[in-house]
C-alpha cells in the first residue's frame, strides 16, 4: 500500500462496503485520480501520442505528457519510440493489460503484508526500544 496515504485514509478504505477498482488502484499503488484517467484512456483508446492524451484527456500537452510518464514510471503503461520521416521520432504510450496490473497489485500486497507482519512481530521490542518498556524506575 502506499506509504504517502495516511492511516485515516486506509482505514477508510478497508471499512468501505466495497472497495472499487479505482480506490484499490490508488491505494495499492500509490497514484492519483488524473493518473487512473491517462490510464483508462490508454486501455480504452489504445496506443497514444502526448498529442492524441492531450486532445483526449483535455490537458495542457505538459501535464498528459506528466500523466504518461508517471504511468511508464509506475508500471502501468510503456513508451516506445516510433520514427517519422527525415530522422524525427515520436512516443506512442500503452497501456498494460488490466490482468497484469491486477497481478502488480497483487504483488504489492503480498510484500506490504509480508512487512507489516515482520514489523508486528518486532513491535513489542521496537517499543522498549522507544523508552516505552513499561518498567517503573
Amino acid at each position: 500500500m502506499n506509504i504517502g496515504m495516511s492511516l485515516r485514509e486506509i482505514q477508510s478504505i478497508l471499512n468501505a462496503p466495497e472497495i472499487g477498482p479505482e480506490e484499490l488502484i490508488k491505494c495499492a499503488l500509490g497514484i492519483k485520480t488524473t493518473e487512473i484517467q491517462a490510464y483508462c484512456a490508454l486501455v480504452n483508446a489504445g496506443p497514444l501520442t502526448i498529442q492524441d492524451a492531450t486532445d483526449l484527456l483535455s490537458k495542457s500537452r505538459s501535464t498528459a505528457q506528466r500523466l504518461l510518464q508517471n504511468l511508464v514510471e509506475k508500471g502501468l503503461a510503456t513508451r516506445e519510440e516510433e520514427l517519422i520521416g527525415l530522422g524525427g521520432y515520436k512516443f506512442i504510450y500503452r497501456a498494460v493489460p488490466p490482468k497484469r496490473l491486477r497481478d502488480s497489485i497483487r504483488e504489492t500486497l503480498e510484500k506490504w503484508y509480508e512487512k507489516m507482519i515482520t514489523e508486528l512481530d518486532e513491535l513489542p521490542q521496537r517499543i522498549a526500544e522507544m523508552g516505552c518498556d513499561g518498567e517503573k524506575k
